[in-house]
């Protein structure tokens, strides 16, 4: 499968190394220059290559940290967007103007965007309260994710597990007994 990738962090660098691990094809793009990721790239192997935004937005899945701020300038002259499944990073806070009363959320702004998409948010900070709720093994690799089209969190849940992560969606979490520690 390939993957794109625009925007480099820690996190979607986690995300890089797994889907390696797991065969899968990679396509970088960098919010900043690519060139300066141009060794980084050439490291990680023949299955990971450096693009250009557009080239990255080709794949089947697109995974993206974008500065809040800059979603919009990202995310414009995209190719065809139709169907997409975008997994979507809690971004960066570069700006207190994003923090004012109805300011729209970085996902409702993606997906307003690019409407034709599904998109999933993830998250990667949960209480360990909502941890022990989960009936499973608590060994780091959980990842919590929420989305509105079923069948697209089906395909990511089964994309995280090719990546030996699982995949928790909010929304079965929620029907878990005793979820009113969500409402705190």
């Amino acid at each position: 499968m390939r993957i794109g990738v625009i925007g480099l962090c820690s996190f979607t660098m986690n995300f890089v190394n797994r889907a390696v691990e797991a065969g899968h094809q990679v396509l970088l793009s960098s919010t900043r220059e690519n060139r300066q990721f141009q060794d980084l790239a050439r490291k990680m192997g023949e299955n990971v290559k450096l693009v250009s935004r557009n080239e990255a937005a080709k794949a089947s899945i697109l995974i993206l940290f974008i500065p809040r701020e800059d979603v919009g300038l990202f995310l414009t002259d995209l190719p065809d967007m139709n169907e997409k499944i975008i997994i979507h990073e809690s971004n960066p806070i570069f700006s207190l103007e994003c923090l004012r009363p109805n300011a729209k959320s970085s996902s409702e702004i993606i997906a307003s965007l690019l409407p034709e998409s599904h998109v999933i948010r993830v998250l990667n900070i949960v209480n360990p309260e909502v941890l022990s709720m989960i009936n499973q093994k608590q060994n780091g690799n959980e990842i919590f994710y929420t989305g509105l089209d079923k069948q697209a969190k089906d395909k990511i849940k089964v994309f995280f597990k090719s990546l030996n992560l699982a995949g928790v969606d909010f929304e079965e979490l929620y029907q878990l007994p005793m979820h009113s520690c969500f409402m705190n």
